[in-house]
């Protein structure tokens, strides 16, 4: 499968009044045509700024694009132009927001909405690309949609108005789709038929989706590979087997265990992570998640570990991983 997105050695800052924001540390990964890649981890690590730096959405300033490369569609869009942009989303790469309701103009009907972004990319009469945005419409498994296409969004439930956005993302074929927690909002009932849609369009259509969630439940239904992002990091990837079954990295181990599952006994405490994530405004030297991590030794706090490979398609940025690591490890400082 040929690569359609790659990310290398991405540096993003924001620059505020108490200092220089490190969001992004190195992220890198790619992406193959109809792969599903999660991205995940708890609120603040960097999953959304990697995504919206991607398509550009940041504002800069404050934002920065430090150092780094994006290769989408065989360019290196890092230093792309706003005119230039304006192209590639939606054609190349496009995303769905976690909240519709903020992303849908209220005083357009849903229909004039499609028909629009439809138009700003293809070269098509009023009629043809009103014709193209019933279809998308049904295409998302919206009923009636002649008569929901006159009505305007707050007439459509909220997971209604997230098939909407998802149409509206299809709406000139990209190549890469992001998926920003486009369930979140939702109940579970309709979390489950927003990813079972996303599911099918990806088989039918190809699209290769970035998916970007701190739910690991919504993960294992759809993704073919996970990367853990941590403080700005990527610290762990691989299949989605290999993250839930075999997690090589503490913190990935740590968020496991932090789920409910469904034969659980009642009695059982739910593990939560201790202490905080670090300050990104003066990050550590070592491992972002020493400070939290039970299996703590000297050099975790001191240098930041490379990546290993406990197998094939799986790395870890964790020293508990070198071969030199006395194995089993123990809690405590070394």
């Amino acid at each position: 499968m040929n690569k359609v997105l790659e990310v290398k050695d991405l540096h993003v800052s924001f620059d505020t009044y108490a200092g220089e924001v490190k969001a992004v540390r190195g992220v890198s990964f790619d992406l193959k045509e109809g792969e599903v890649l999660a991205i995940v981890g708890e609120s603040g690590c960097g999953k959304s700024v990697t995504a919206q730096t991607i398509m550009k959405l940041n504002p800069m300033p404050p934002a920065r694009i430090v150092s780094g490369e994006i290769i989408l569609a065989d360019k290196d869009i890092v230093n792309a132009s706003e005119k230039e942009m304006m192209k590639i989303r939606g054609k190349d790469v496009s995303m769905i927001f976690q909240d519709p309701m903020t992303c849908l103009n209220p005083t357009m009907p849903i229909g004039k909405q499609l028909t629009e972004a439809i138009r700003h990319h293809q070269n098509l009469t009023a009629e043809k690309a009103h014709e193209e945005a019933l279809r998308l419409l049904e295409i998302v498994k919206i009923p009636n949609t002649k008569q929901r296409a006159r009505q305007y969004p707050h007439e459509f439930s909220g997971g209604m108005r997230q098939r909407v956005m998802i149409a509206m993302a299809l709406s000139c074929a990209p190549k890469v789709l992001i998926a920003d927690e486009p369930t979140t909002a939702l109940d579970v009932t309709i979390q489950a038929q927003i990813m079972d849609l996303l599911k099918e369009i990806k088989e039918k259509t190809n699209t290769a989706i970035i998916l970007i969630t701190h739910d690991l439940g919504v993960v294992a239904s759809m993704s073919d590979r996970v990367a853990v992002m941590y403080a700005g990091k990527i610290v762990e990837t691989g299949t989605a087997e290999d993250i839930f079954y075999r997690p090589s990295h503490p913190y990935t181990r740590a968020l496991l265990k932090s789920l409910p599952s469904v034969d659980m006994d009642r009695s059982v405490r739910l593990v939560s992570i201790g202490g905080t994530p670090p300050d990104l405004l003066n990050p550590p030297e070592g491992c972002p998640f020493a400070s939290r991590c039970e299996h703590a030794m000297k050099i975790c706090r001191a240098q930041m570990p490379p990546e290993f490979i406990p197998e094939k398609n799986h790395k870890s940025a964790c020293w508990l991983l070198h071969e030199d690591c006395p194995k089993p490890q123990v809690g405590g400082d070394k």
